[in-house]
């Protein structure tokens, strides 16, 4: 056997992940195990062999039916995949297996773990660290199903500088990395970035996004790298954006010049076919404008006129409103006065006298009637009448009281009719407040009008001039001036991340010099593999074309990768890789014994005792090399036509019962 890995020395003795059992599970309670397959480290080959006679026809004359894309999906399922297929296939099962489920044995970073996913929708999936499948169910272990995908997630992806590719928000899940490494016939391993087509991968940007997945995960891409990488972004974006808006603002002083001119001929009821400025023979919007303005004014002036008068209208109603009030005030204390005689209440006396007494002690200006209370007739009468004490007062009406009463009744009326000469002069008062109001409404308006029409004026003549003189707007300089920033600073982050792939570029040779090993082991010395890290379509290529070699070139990048991780501590490769029926995507026989023998050299080379730092299984119908096709590589025989030999050793349902 040729050492072509001579050269090399595995950093570790197992892969970050892999899988020892999987159980196909009948039934929990009781536990009925359909099929227990026991995986190894290294190479393990699931083969759907062919029938060697010709009496078998149809599906079971090629192979087909037997469970090994099924056995991808299980697999799929017990590492936390939740994708449609999958859904499809357990619905399958489930009405086969209403009871059962798929349970794994799962190694991962040292820590084995077991894992039960049922086959129903509704059913408990179940984890823990151990060995037993048993104590999983009598709830022994450690952990949870949670906890499981937790430690999946941070094992790969949570070491990776940043939990988002650059250019996008979206978080990075386990399920992508596990997409790349099981790669089903679903895809036909047409190109290296299909993982899952119409699968639920869940990449928001199909074509950009695995690319930078992959890089990251194989260490390409470093914190320093990653972090200039998200700053050109970012940078990039603003420009465009800049870019976007800069026809706008070029644009804007002349719509914004055009909206002003709309506005101003609207306000001044003006045609398009009228002129702006000044002319000697025609109307234009500058002598509108002028007219519009000389009219406000003399409004202006009218108004101010009709104001002051009514202003004065006030002042004298509110005088006369006073002198009124201070009479019929008098008036009313006085009529209370004499009711107070005739009820011979003392106390109620001498409140409404001491009452009168305040006011003919009244001094100053009286702001309601805008007069001096000693200029008040009603005060100076008032004050001119003598007044009577409570004893005196009292004797009058005992000796006449018919005249008292006759004097009191009048006194009454006169206050009444008094202060019904307050109220009527109340709502003359009111009446004038409403006329002086709205005169200095309307002067307000005039003048708030003439100001208004005359900044829109300076509005639009401040945008023509500018516009004529070319003068960029505020905002348009601002941008410009954004921009050069931007483009000088993109300039330098892009020379920063250049410098900075550059001196990481060992890791990048390394992975050229594996590719070119791995190629000239495939092909021999027409083989040629290279190595692209930048290419977002077709990263590992060979010298030779066709659509074989197509296939090839897929298989290449994977075990390239999958030796890579046992090779080098720099990326996050899990170590598994699962391929299905590879050989039926378009490869010759040839070429697939080929890349056969090429991992089963790789397991010989790397091995150290009982361990092997990498886990491939393949599912096949073409028959694999003698060597490969019996223990301890052959690790399931398929055989068509016979139920017992399928995966779950009878024919599922294309549909559940009852539906």
């Amino acid at each position: 056997m040729a050492s072509w890995l001579s050269g090399y020395q595995a950093t570790r003795r197992s892969p970050r992940l892999w899988v020892e059992d999987v159980w196909l599970l009948e039934s929990v309670e009781p536990l009925l195990v359909t099929r227990n397959l026991k995986f190894r480290q290294g190479l393990n080959v699931v083969w759907a062999r062919e029938p060697e006679t010709d009496d078998a026809s149809g599906l079971a004359s090629a192979g087909h039916g037997v469970g090994k894309t099924s056995l991808c999906y299980l697999l799929r399922h017990c590492l936390g995949d939740e994708a449609p297929s999958i859904t499809v296939l357990c619905d399958m099962a489930s009405g086969a297996f209403p009871k059962g489920g798929v349970a794994a044995k799962v190694h991962l970073d040292g820590t084995t773990w077991v894992v039960f996913r049922p086959y129903a929708r509704f059913g408990r999936s179940l984890a823990g660290v151990g060995e037993s499948l048993e104590a999983l169910f009598s709830g022994q272990l450690a952990g949870g199903f949670a906890e499981y995908q937790d430690e999946l997630q941070a094992a790969f992806l949570g070491k990776l500088p940043n939990s988002t590719l650059p250019g996008s928000a979206q978080p990075l899940e386990w399920r992508h990395l596990l997409a790349w490494c099981i790669r089903d016939q679903k895809t036909r391993f047409d190109a290296f970035f299909h993982w899952r087509d119409g699968d639920g991968l869940g990449f928001r940007r199909s074509r950009q996004d695995p690319p930078l997945f992959v890089r990251s995960v194989l260490g390409l891409h470093d914190a320093q790298v990653d972090r200039l990488m998200r700053e050109v972004d970012v940078l990039q974006s603003g420009l465009s954006k800049l870019e976007e808006e800069l026809p706008e603002l070029e644009r804007l002083p002349a719509l914004e010049l055009t909206l002003a001119e709309r506005r101003l001929r609207m306000r001044l009821g003006a045609t398009d076919d009228v002129a702006v400025f000044k002319d000697l023979v025609d109307a234009s919007l500058e002598q509108l404008l002028e007219l519009r303005i000389a009219q406000l004014e003399r409004q202006c002036r009218q108004a101010e006129s009709e104001a002051e008068e009514a202003e004065l209208t006030l002042g004298r109603a509110l005088a006369s409103y006073n002198e009124l009030d201070q009479a019929a005030r008098f008036l009313e204390l006085e009529a209370g006065i004499a009711q107070s005689v005739l009820d011979n209440n003392e106390a109620v006396f001498n409140r409404l006298s001491q009452e009168v007494d305040e006011l003919e002690r009244l001094a100053g200006h009286c702001r309601h009637g805008d007069i001096d209370f000693s200029s008040c007739t009603h005060v100076i009468q008032r004050r001119s009448t003598q007044s009577l004490s409570w004893h005196l007062r009292k004797q009058a009406a005992a000796a006449n009281l018919a005249k008292h009463s006759e004097e009191l009744r009048k006194a009454r009326s006169i206050a009444a009719s008094a202060r019904s000469d307050v109220v009527a002069q109340g709502v003359e008062v009111t009446r004038c407040r409403q006329a002086a109001r709205k005169f200095q409404m309307q002067l307000a308006t005039n003048q708030s009008d003439a100001e208004s029409i005359r900044s829109q004026w300076d509005e639009f003549v401040k945008l023509w001039k500018r516009l004529q003189s070319g003068v960029c707007s505020t905002e348009l300089e601002t941008a410009k001036n954004r921009k050069e920033w931007v483009e000088k600073d993109l300039e330098k982050k892009q020379a920063e991340l250049f410098i900075a792939r550059q001196q990481s570029s060992s890791r990048s040779e390394f992975l050229k010099v594996l590719t070119k090993t791995v190629a000239y082991r495939m092909l021999g010395e027409d083989g040629f593999g290279v190595f692209k890290p930048e290419s977002d379509t077709q990263p590992f290529e060979l010298s030779v074309g066709g659509e074989a070699y197509q296939v090839l070139e897929v298989l290449l990048g994977d075990i390239t990768t999958l030796l890579d991780s046992a090779l080098s501590d720099v990326g996050l490769h899990p170590g598994l890789i699962v391929h299905d029926c590879p050989r039926e995507a378009d490869m010759s026989e040839r070429l697939y014994r080929e890349f056969l023998l090429l991992v089963g050299e790789a397991e010989a080379q790397l091995r150290t005792g009982d361990e092997v730092p990498f886990q491939y299984i393949v599912t096949t119908t073409s028959p694999p090399p003698d060597s490969l096709s019996k223990e301890p590589y052959l690790v399931l025989e398929l055989r068509p036509g016979n139920e017992e030999d399928s995966l779950f050793k009878r024919r599922l349902a294309t549909r559940l019962t009852g539906i």
